[in-house]
């Protein structure tokens, strides 16, 4: 099983007790105005720019296949979205990191090996690991995957949501894994 993954961000204070490592995840059925993750909202991979960071090379216009990318007169790129696919070539070939991919597809053991490298951190703070997104519980079978396998190694887990999901969902990804990890 794999999802989509905007971000993992190491080292949050603000998501939970103790040091924390954050999972984001893409996909909200809400379009809050004020969402602090408006990155996270579609379901679907994307591609944004941080003009502050970006020269002007042009690289990613010229490996930008579905000509989504279009250098202005500012000589920075204009993302057309209704040509983009989320493919990431662009990002993949801006060595100053101003194209960004928001949306990997990740597994369980993906996930798991990254928030593992910062075990010390929860150890010695209280922390853990916090899925965020978006909605978490949009993706409530690989979380449950994921909160087992952090609990198996002693690693406390959060969950950040609004619960804007459908119930059945919720349901049918838990059933039997809840009891266990309350144990």
């Amino acid at each position: 099983m794999n999802d989509l993954v905007t971000n993992i961000q190491g080292y949050s204070i603000h998501d939970g007790p103790g040091i924390r490592t954050v999972v984001f995840f893409k996909g909200c059925g809400l379009e809050c105005r004020w969402c602090s993750n408006p990155e996270c909202i579609s379901l679907l991979p994307e591609v944004g720019l941080v003009k502050r960071l970006c020269t002007g090379c042009g690289k990613c216009a010229e490996v930008c296949l579905a000509g989504a990318l279009i250098l202005g007169e500012d000589g920075l790129p204009g993302i057309d979205r209704k040509l983009c696919t989320g493919c990431g070539e662009c990002s993949e070939v801006c060595a100053y990191g101003a194209i960004v991919r928001y949306g990997k597809l990740m597994s369980v053991e993906e996930i798991f090996d990254i928030v593992y490298r910062d075990k010390m951190f929860y150890d010695s703070s209280g922390g853990g690991v916090t899925v965020s997104g978006g909605e978490a519980l949009l993706h409530s079978e690989l979380v449950c995957g994921l909160f087992k396998k952090c609990r198996d190694a002693d690693i406390h887990t959060c969950i950040e949501t609004s619960g804007y999901v459908p119930s059945s969902l919720i349901r049918k990804n838990t059933s039997g894994i809840l009891a266990n990890l309350t144990n």
